[in-house]
């Protein structure tokens, strides 16, 4: 080995189209030492693509993890990319001496987050110097940039927009595995019945749409706009009104609420299948002009954000730059934190304390639109006592 040996676990559509490109392309600082999936054949071909021997593919992270702790796979840092809650396999990995970047969400519940830490803290370790969650636009260069400038403004009003199209849409570029069908029944049905629970103690109601709505739109997609807003120092501190309308599921998604200064945060998320490309603006209005950041696809590498710029120019002229740095990925400066964070260094980025409070405010965002919706809450649930935020 010549660099830190990185395992990369759920080997799906983030795995190939980002991760695993990218840790190939820094080959100097990671050898991909271990893949982990549940599914035999989709582990055989990824595995194979990416020669990782096949002693050093996993079916679980139990297996890794067994392996890591018999010598016999070397593993310094995971990329966490399975699908449900990531709580446990990171805990596990954690306790086996791997430092972890969690694809979102980090968890479903603020129970589960607590017993995380918990158990983190048991190990006579940091939580923030162990785990850090995959929100990438944290370290887009555009992103940075936009947060130095909007320090200290006086911000009236935060605008998010999201296009989002169906996934065939976005992904046809990128040559996936095909979907599998192998993934062991017991195994499928202890997923869905661990997930179940976890959101009957969660959410407080058994609707189909809403609890479909949290898991796959609020912390599937949303949770990145929450994040990302919280990085640029203009966070959604409280919902007012959130809303779930337009044909079939998902549909839109419009959110009115209240950022730092009594500014206004509002949101408009809407899938639409057949939208040629996913499209995300933000703009930061404030007293002197207006910040705007433009996001293309995603999962297309090196495809870079927009920053444009516009502020007064002189007594009576206007002026807007558009700057890009089209050979800075922010994948790729987030796989760099992941290997500062292996070297014992403490990197910037979300750690468990922000995931902490991203969630909150996706549930009470959650909560809005249930409430919208007529939909009761359970008090004793989770959501039913954290209120609006």
């Amino acid at each position: 080995m010549t660099g830190l040996g990185i395992a990369v676990i759920g080997l799906g559509t983030i795995a190939q189209t980002v991760h695993l490109p990218l840790v190939r392309r820094n080959r100097e600082t990671f050898d991909l030492t271990a893949v982990v999936d549940v599914s035999p054949s989709r582990l055989a071909t990824v595995g194979g693509l990416n020669c990782v021997p096949e002693a050093r593919r996993f079916s679980s992270v139990p297996a890794l993890v067994e392996a890591v702790e018999a010598g016999t796979a070397p593993v310094d840092v995971a990329v966490l990319a399975s699908t449900g809650s990531h709580v446990e396999d990171a805990a596990a990995l954690v306790a086996a001496g791997i430092r972890v970047l969690v694809e979102k969400p980090l968890a479903y519940s603020l129970e589960e987050l607590d017993g995380l830490e918990e158990r983190i803290r048991a190990g006579s370790r940091d939580p923030s110097h162990w785990v850090r969650v995959g929100y990438m636009k944290e370290y887009d260069p555009a992103v940075r940039r936009a947060a130095e400038l909007a320090r200290d403004l006086d911000v009236r009003a935060v605008r998010v927009e999201v296009l989002h199209p169906a996934d065939a849409r976005q992904l046809s570029f990128a040559h996936l595995q095909p979907p599998t069908d192998d993934i062991p029944p017991v195994v499928a049905a202890r997923s869905r019945r661990s997930m179940d629970l976890l959101l009957d103690r969660t959410l407080g109601t058994a609707d189909p749409t809403m609890r479909a709505l949290y898991t796959n739109v609020v912390l599937g997609s949303v949770i990145h706009d929450i994040s990302l807003t919280r990085a640029l120092g203009v966070p959604l501190v409280r919902v007012d009104t959130a809303r779930r309308t337009g044909p079939g599921f998902p549909g839109s998604l419009t959110v009115v609420g209240t950022t730092v200064g009594d500014g206004v945060w509002t949101m408009g998320w809407h899938f639409i299948a057949d939208c040629p490309e996913y499209r995300e603006t933000v703009t930061i209005h404030h007293e002197k002009g207006t910040l705007e950041l433009l996001f293309r696809t995603p999962y297309i590498l090196n495809a870079p954000t927009e920053l444009r710029v516009r502020e007064a120019s002189g007594p009576l002229g206007a002026a807007e730059t558009c700057t890009t740095w089209p050979q800075e990925e922010a994948f790729e400066q987030e796989l760099r934190m992941l290997a500062d964070l292996g070297r014992g260094s403490d990197p910037s980025g979300s750690g468990p304390v922000q995931a902490r409070e991203d969630l909150i405010t996706a549930q009470a965002l959650w909560r809005a639109c249930a409430e919208s919706d007529g939909i009761t809450i359970d008090p004793q649930g989770e959501v039913g006592r954290q209120g609006r935020g």
